[in-house]
């Protein structure tokens, strides 16, 4: 009996001890049942809006539409520059997970020489930059191939935010063709974005605008306004097709310039002078200021400036490492001396100032040279002229008929007058960086000089005279010369017409205006325009290079003196008809020589080319 009651007090130990398990297992999931109950409310009902909206990001791609740039066209309606499709490869923030991974995978991703297809610098900044910019595409490879394309987009599940799309990119078709006139676009630079400017124009990281020429100067009205479009995608990121129900907005295209370039005269231009020489060459019209044509040398091809990022730098270290300066717009950026294109404005000075007439012979003659105290200045012709009145010294380039009359005005009556005309100060072409040139005075001189010691002289008038001295662009030279010959005032120069939305619409026509009231008195003027035309057809001219059949022609050659090298740069200014110039021409060739031999043959090409052209469209013969 006592044993039984042992037995029976074990079993209810037991059974408590069971009990107590099977109470403890029942709370502990009770307790996690509660928990889930608990986190299901939280997700379900607390959360339900962040998670949806994840959801819904997941689901739906928030894409950025970029606005198609205006297109470039000459004066014509040829297209000089255009847009063309490319294939980028973007990192869309809002979807990527997991980085490392995805950084990882896209780094073992090589090309057929066994390269890696993405630069992990870029990478490392298209991720660092989506934590501020997370529904925007992070480019992080630009061009891509068809086969790179399809790898990534056949292994989307691999690759989470990685997207490919196409965009515009700029397009020169033409190559190095004005590359200095129509500039070129680039990515935006960090330092760009600090300037308010651009801030306040929306600009990001990745975008692009203009940087040199017409791209940049005319950069509002290229840039068009970007769109927003939201498409849905599947798991693996594909997109299967728009969202109608969402708002979206359609990208606007930027507007076209049409521009005041002559193509077929650009050509000619482009044609005559090799890439070899550094130079420029300018064509404009004198009665508007409208300019034709418009080259600097050596080139750039603008399209290296559409490259994707390896190949740009390539390209880029190779411009920027060249010493001809090929990113230098020598026509309105180059100074150089006038030489004796400078002496229309010493005899200009002088017709207007009665210091000489038509008649006027000086007390010495051209010997080869010219004798002032003990200085000796020399004149190009060692024989000498002997005398020679205004009309003669300007058609023989004599440099002692203007070293005398130099002397006589004196500079302050020579600079006002070159100042009329354009020299000394920007004309307000509309591209950026246009350099205003020099001209000298006392002043000017033993400021500029004052490191050296050297103070002024009534001397180096007889340089100043001559063009040996002061500074010039291509560009002045071309709207001085016109508006001498023209005698109705200065024209601003510029290249563009007129803006047009991509529809054709009218945004806006560029007026012609005229920045001085450059002319002479009536019996100057002829002796002027009389002047112009002997250098060309006179039997002793220094231009005659420049004849055109049934065409009367104006012109004049110059030697700039060049401190840097043995040979001097030469120049040829021509203009006509003489009797209504509708074209002025200016080319300057550096360390080349003699203006006649060298820079003529390029003008009278030009000039050649527009009279035949003008000549076949009206049906009539020179």
């Amino acid at each position: 009996m006592p044993q039984n009651l042992n037995h029976s007090t074990a079993d209810i130990g037991e059974q408590q001890e069971r009990n107590l398990r099977v109470f403890y297992t029942l709370s502990a999931v009770f307790f996690l049942f509660l928990i889930l109950i608990f986190r299901l409310f939280w997700l379900q009902v607390v959360k339900y809006e962040d998670y949806f909206r994840r959801s819904e990001e997941n689901r739906i791609r928030k894409t950025i539409v970029t606005a198609e740039r205006g297109y470039i066209y000459d004066k014509n309606g040829q297209i000089l520059v255009r847009n063309r499709p490319s294939y980028n490869i973007s990192i869309l923030p809002y979807q990527v997970d997991n980085r490392d991974s995805v950084y990882n995978r896209l780094m073992r991703v090589l090309d057929t020489n066994g390269q890696n297809v993405f630069d992990p610098a870029l990478l490392e900044w298209a991720f660092e930059r989506g934590k501020y910019q997370r529904f925007r595409p992070l480019r992080i490879l630009e061009d891509a191939t068809d086969m790179q394309v399809a790898f990534i987009e056949e292994r989307s599940e691999l690759f989470p935010g990685v997207v490919s799309y196409v965009e515009s990119r700029r397009d020169y078709p033409y190559g190095t063709m004005a590359s200095h006139a129509l500039g070129y676009t680039g990515e935006i630079s960090e330092q760009q974005l600090k300037d308010s400017v651009y801030i306040e124009q929306g600009y990001a990281l990745g975008d692009r605008l203009g940087q040199k020429g017409l791209e940049k100067e005319y950069e509002h009205y290229f840039r068009g306004h970007d769109g927003v479009k939201y498409v849905e995608v599947n798991a693996y990121g594909r997109e299967i097709g728009l969202v109608e129900e969402m708002q979206y907005e359609d990208a606007v295209a930027g507007h076209n310039i049409h521009t005041t370039l002559d193509w077929n005269l650009q050509k000619v231009a482009e044609d005559a002078v090799p890439d070899t020489v550094k130079g420029a060459v300018v064509v404009l019209n004198p009665q508007n200021g409208e300019i034709l044509a418009m080259l600097s040398s050596p080139r750039i091809n603008p399209n290296i400036f559409s490259l994707n990022k390896k190949a740009l730098k390539k390209s880029w270290a190779e411009v920027a490492l060249d010493s001809a300066r090929p990113l230098n717009n020598r026509a309105i950026q180059g100074t150089y001396p006038p030489g004796s294109i400078f002496k229309f404005i010493t005899a200009a000075a002088g017709l207007e100032s009665e210091v000489i007439d038509s008649y006027t012979r000086f007390p010495k003659p051209c010997t080869g040279g010219f004798y002032f105290g003990r200085r000796y200045q020399r004149c190009w012709l060692g024989a000498g002229h002997g005398y020679t009145n205004v009309v003669s010294a300007l058609r023989e380039s004599c440099n002692v008929f203007f070293y005398q009359c130099g002397l006589e005005l004196g500079m302050d009556k020579i600079n006002d007058l070159a100042r009329k005309y354009g020299l000394g100060r920007r004309l307000g072409v509309d591209l950026p960086g246009e350099k205003q040139g020099l001209l000298m005075d006392s002043v000017t001189y033993n400021k500029r000089f004052e490191r050296y010691g050297w103070k002024w002289s009534r001397g180096q008038i007889l340089n100043l005279a001559i063009g040996q001295g002061e500074l010039v662009t291509p560009l002045q030279i071309a709207s001085f010369f016109g508006a001498m010959a023209y005698g109705k005032g200065l024209y601003r120069p510029h290249l563009v017409k007129e803006v047009r939305s991509s529809d054709g619409e009218l945004i806006k026509m560029y007026p012609i205006t005229k920045i001085s009231e450059a002319k002479l008195r009536a019996e100057n003027q002829d002796i002027i325009l009389h002047s112009m035309e002997e250098v060309v057809s006179g039997v002793r001219g220094t231009g005659r290079r420049a004849q055109i059949r049934g065409v009367k022609v104006g012109a004049k050659t110059g030697s700039a003196e060049n401190p840097q090298g043995d040979k001097t740069h030469a120049w040829f200014a021509a203009v006509a008809p003489l009797e209504s110039p509708t074209i002025s021409v200016a080319v300057l060739l550096e360390n080349t020589g003699s203006g006649a031999a060298t820079a003529g043959p390029i003008a009278a090409k030009i000039l050649q080319a527009y009279f035949s052209e003008k000549n076949d469209k009206t049906g009539t013969n020179p």
